[in-house]
């Protein structure tokens, strides 16, 4: 059963030939599925965030996905900053890197959709005004934002 719904998936397909204009690769931290049960070590949205992706992918060939595993990969998560699953890191065109932990479901798959175009634009829709303040900052910040379904 797909994620994405059938109009859905082609108004993305027409925003992402639109407005996609350099490929992007997003990185998701997962969990390998086990035939052992571990309840206390499953990623209850692992699945979901995978197949989220994928069928993502399918909608351009500028939308790369390269999944790692947060056990076997661990060096490589702790040098991305990767801590919990499922986490998405997104690469682009421009030199940072955005990180997004959970499921971008509901609502957070608007966000989603946007960090891939931003990724692809190597630019983000923060106004002028914004940016010229961020300029400011005398050392790097650590921002996090955290949302929770409702």
């Amino acid at each position: 059963m797909s994620v994405l719904h059938d109009d859905d998936r082609e108004q993305l397909r027409e925003l992402f030939a639109e407005r996609l204009t350099e490929p992007v690769t997003v990185r998701l931290y997962t969990q390998r599925a086990s035939p052992l049960a571990v309840p206390s070590h499953q990623c209850q949205a692992c699945r979901e965030t995978g197949k989220l992706l994928a069928e993502l992918s399918d909608l351009s060939d500028k939308i790369k996905i390269v999944t790692h595993d947060l056990v076997t990969e661990a060096e490589e998560a702790k040098r991305q900053g990767i801590e919990r699953i499922p986490a998405l890191v997104f690469e682009g065109k421009g030199r940072g890197k955005v990180r997004y932990f959970g499921i971008p479901a509901g609502y957070e798959c608007a966000v989603l959709i946007e960090a891939l175009l931003d990724a692809s634009r190597g630019t983000t829709g923060l106004s002028p005004a914004t940016k010229e303040q961020l300029a400011k900052l005398p050392k790097p910040v650590h921002l996090e934002v955290l949302v929770t379904p409702t």
